[in-house]
């Protein structure tokens, strides 16, 4: 599991390929991110962010680089690539997106977030933030995963049994983005050893 093919080839039952449009629903609001999935390092490392304090929504958490959708995007994967680009100055074309996995709501707002999945062989060294991102995190995949607990806070509060929570150098990462990481424990089961 230390190249690109292999964890393409893990992955692939598990994603969706079909283009994803916004729906007119005017309850939710549509956003995209990008799991960025990149072996710099020789074995796969994902990339997340830590919101700013000034953004308007989920300030301070942890999530995968992405946004709101804007009508010029047409359609969610545009929304991924574009909010990366802006977000961690890593530039993808759709053609190097291999899918997409389920799409999860947020519990405190009312967002519906597509994820779709990039591998990369290597990235760039990020050191750049702005006003959005306070700090980027570039996670070893597999040891984040393993870090999987229940989180009984945010399960009693939104009255949702078993939502998960992962941990990463003392940050917590909850809500959707928790539940898209908990979408490829299955995937990586084998090395994750539950």
């Amino acid at each position: 599991m230390n190249d690109v093919k292999a964890v393409q080839k893990l992955l692939a039952p598990y994603l969706g390929k079909k283009s994803i449009f916004p729906s007119s629903m005017i309850k939710f609001k549509f956003a995209a991110v990008m799991i960025t999935i990149h072996f710099t390092n020789r074995r796969p490392n994902v990339i997340l962010i830590k919101r700013t304090k000034l953004v308007k929504n989920h300030a301070g958490e942890i999530s995968f680089p992405g946004g709101n959708f804007m009508k010029v995007d047409v359609e969610m994967l545009k929304t991924a690539i574009r909010e990366m680009g802006e977000e961690i100055g890593i530039k993808v074309k759709s053609n190097q997106v291999i899918g997409h996995l389920k799409a999860e709501r947020t519990l405190s707002s009312r967002y519906v977030i597509y994820p779709y999945v990039v591998i990369l062989d290597n990235i760039p060294k990020i050191t750049d933030t702005n006003y959005e991102v306070e700090k980027i995190i570039d996670a070893p995949l597999i040891p984040l995963l393993k870090s999987r607990e229940d989180d009984i806070e945010h399960a009693i509060e939104f009255s949702i049994p078993r939502l998960p929570k992962f941990t990463y150098k003392n940050e917590v990462i909850w809500g959707a983005t928790a539940r898209i990481l908990d979408q490829l424990i299955e995937p990586f089961s084998k090395d994750i050893h539950y």
